[in-house]
């Protein structure tokens, strides 16, 4: 069998458990959780994640080496294989090892040749996946129902029907483009049809849901969708929308003592896998004294560790959670094991003009970031914030762990001065387009209850303009880039005046993180924290504020009274705001980069509005940072 290999953090998120992957001259799908391999030394544990999502402890993707071949498991999807050959369609099973061989034993189409049946075993040829499946909202999937399609009639609503006595399939080019130029014919009957309609919303009316879920053993599920399922494309980024869960890893959690709980020696010293709820502070003595650890904090490590798993612990909130990490981040505190390392900046040293809006600006020279599949979605994107694990499209039943994985990067933090803010959102322009964005929202089935402020706005549009100009500078990708948004303004938080240093005593929240996680076990080197550095910053700044002036597709973009996915944009498109999908968190909505840079003739003052002006007075066009 064929070696073929993916990145670890890939098999968490773009080939997670239910999406295909395609390799040469096959497709394969990711397998449900209840078939990784148990590989006690790929556990990864982070407390605070467990805790808010009910699991014990989360599992990395094994690491293949030549000594210890370890895999993670695959079925074969579609089932329907087409032969190069002569365009015979047949199915495979789901655990071939490898592509079946064609079966045909009729003549080709153009009869100089053999049937592909006739010939000897290494010369039949190997049969390729089709590339058209069908798949619900409620993430089902399932083969073409290419036998029914052929068979059915032409006219409106009949688009389905019985199979003949011996069907035999060929899938043929009908010499058009597009679904006009392919073309499935039966020779039992005689039959033929191109995919013409297949495409539609209603194109396979009369074929319900089966609620198939193959990376799950082809097990069925009650299908709840009212709407019957569409025809998408193998390689389509419909197919396939998995739902991550970022954490940061804050004091007091340390690697190296969550790490000693997962020796299976220690493990059954302390018996922590037995009923047992009390450990006896002698055996935690022994233990620690073993190790090299203090005992008290070995004990708090296995009482925070419980709590995680506890399904009666109470959960946090998407606010409340990423809180506690605003609080981290402000405070400087060091992590035991280093896995989080903040410098603050003095203001005093970046211009005046550009430290005026800003509260506190931070490098983070070290961060760790796990990240867990928790599911996915298809058709439409998943709503946020994903808080709920989806155990039925993940594994038959629910499990102690979710699979994760763990990479180091750096960051830059700023957070926004409650004064000018205060300022800059009471105006009647700005309000107005919170609102109008809000509006769209509440009509939006999976962004249900989703409070759009104008802070929110506004963190979220300069993170995305901050990304695209860092992208330049500091030798990063986009798609290596991310950005995590902290925003929570409380009710009447206004009115108290601006606390010193940022602190919120009110759970006040508005800042934001542009990181990189694509590093190794080692980190990162810097080029992102050093652009954070005054005398650089100013200049990134002004050159992002700069460039969002003015977009190629004005004035239709700025204009625009809503656009992008589900008109949840007002003043950004991909040639001036967008982002890939890894890097926002969002899914490139709730964007509007007047908001941020102003327009006098659309009426939306900006936040920077003073900085654009004095650049517009210099007349000098965008800066450039050295090399």
């Amino acid at each position: 069998m064929a070696r073929r290999s993916i990145r670890r953090g890939q098999a968490i998120s773009l080939f997670g458990v239910g999406s295909l992957v395609d390799f040469p001259g096959e497709s394969l799908m990711a397998a449900g959780l209840d078939a990784w391999p148990d590989e006690p030394e790929c556990r990864l544990l982070d407390d605070r994640l467990q805790k808010r999502l009910g699991v014990a402890y989360f599992r990395q993707p094994p690491p293949w080496t030549q000594r210890q071949q370890r895999f993670l498991p695959f079925v074969r999807f579609p089932l329907w294989h087409f032969c190069p050959r002569c365009r015979h369609l047949a199915k495979a099973k789901a655990n071939d090892l490898l592509p079946p061989r064609c079966p045909n034993d009729q003549p080709t189409r153009r009869g100089d040749r053999p049937a592909c049946g006739t010939l000897s075993e290494k010369r039949r040829p190997r049969m390729l996946p089709v590339r058209f499946l069908v798949a619900c909202e409620e993430g089902h999937v399932d083969d073409f129902p290419w036998i029914e399609w052929v068979h059915g009639e032409r006219r409106k609503g009949l688009t389905l029907g019985p199979a003949c006595e011996a069907p035999v399939l060929f899938l043929e080019s009908a010499g058009h483009g597009g679904l006009r130029g392919v073309r499935v014919s039966c020779t039992g009957c005689e039959r033929s049809r191109t995919l013409v309609g297949a495409g539609g919303p209603k194109g396979l009316v009369d074929l319900p849901c089966t609620g198939k879920r193959p990376w799950l053993g082809d097990s069925l599920e009650t299908c709840g969708q009212r709407w019957s399922p569409r025809m998408v494309q193998r390689g389509a980024t419909s197919l396939y929308f998995p739902r991550p869960i970022s954490s940061i890893l804050i004091p007091p959690y340390s690697a190296r003592l969550y790490g000693l709980l997962e020796n299976q020696r220690v493990r059954r010293a302390l018996d922590l896998d037995g009923a047992g709820t009390d450990i006896h502070p002698e055996v935690i003595k022994a233990v620690a004294r073993e190790h090299r650890i203090d005992p008290g904090d070995l004990a708090a490590v296995i009482a925070r560790s419980r709590r995680s798993a506890d399904p009666a612990e109470t959960r946090l909130s998407e606010a409340d959670y990423r809180y506690d990490e605003y609080q981290a981040l402000l405070s400087l505190t060091p992590d035991v094991d280093g896995n989080l390392v903040v410098s603050q900046q003095s203001l005093d040293q970046y211009d005046p003009l550009v430290a005026s809006y800003f509260d506190r600006l931070l490098l983070v020279e070290k961060l760790a970031e796990t990240q867990a599949l928790i599911g996915f979605s298809r058709i439409n994107p998943p709503s946020r914030p994903p808080d709920e694990v989806q155990w039925s499209h993940l594994s038959r039943r629910r499990l102690r762990w979710l699979p994760a994985y763990r990479v180091f990067g750096e960051g830059i933090f700023l957070t926004l001065r409650r004064g000018p803010l205060g300022c800059w959102r009471q105006q009647e322009e700005v309000m107005e387009a919170a609102d109008r964005i809000q509006r769209h929202s509440a009509r939006r089935s999976h962004t249900p209850g989703r409070q759009v402020t104008p802070e929110l706005l506004l963190l979220h549009t300069l993170a995305h303009l901050l990304i695209r100009r860092l992208s330049f500078e500091c030798g990063y990708g986009t798609s290596s880039l991310r950005e995590r948004l902290y925003c929570r303004i409380p009710s009447g938080a206004y009115d108290e005046g601006e606390p010193a240093a940022g602190l919120g005593r009110d759970g006040w929240m508005c800042g934001l993180l542009v990181y990189t996680a694509a590093g190794d076990s080692e980190g990162t080197l810097g080029g992102l924290v050093h652009q954070g550095k005054p005398g650089r910053f100013e200049a990134i700044l002004k050159n992002a504020l700069s460039e969002a002036l003015w977009c190629a597709s004005d004035p239709l973009c700025r204009e625009s009274d809503g656009q992008g996915s589900d008109s949840l944009n007002l003043a950004a498109c991909h040639t001036c705001t967008l982002l890939p999908e890894t890097s926002c968190e969002e899914g490139n909505r709730f964007l509007d980069r007047l908001l941020v840079v102003g327009s006098t003739g659309e009426g939306r003052p900006g936040y920077f509005g003073k900085l654009v002006e004095a650049l517009l007075s210099q007349s000098t066009g965008p800066q450039t940072t050295g090399a």
